[in-house]
């Protein structure tokens, strides 16, 4: 089994990946149970845990009505 180095991710890119499935800072921290302000830090923060860029990825898409 092969193991790719994951790239990390721009803050551009992973807020664009928040908002392409309807995620916002204020819903993300609810969710990973940390505060909005942390949320901004991860964003933000090129040297990040890649497990946030994987888990990112992951999230279910929201459906607004």
């Amino acid at each position: 089994m092969e193991i790719k180095e994951i790239i990390p991710m721009s803050p551009e890119a992973y807020r664009a990946e928040l908002e392409s499935r309807g995620w916002t800072a204020d819903m993300l921290a609810k969710r990973w149970g940390m505060t909005k302000r942390r949320v901004q830090q991860l964003v933000a923060d090129v040297d990040r845990g890649r497990y946030y860029d994987d888990a990112v990825k992951a999230l279910p898409v929201v459906m607004r009505k």
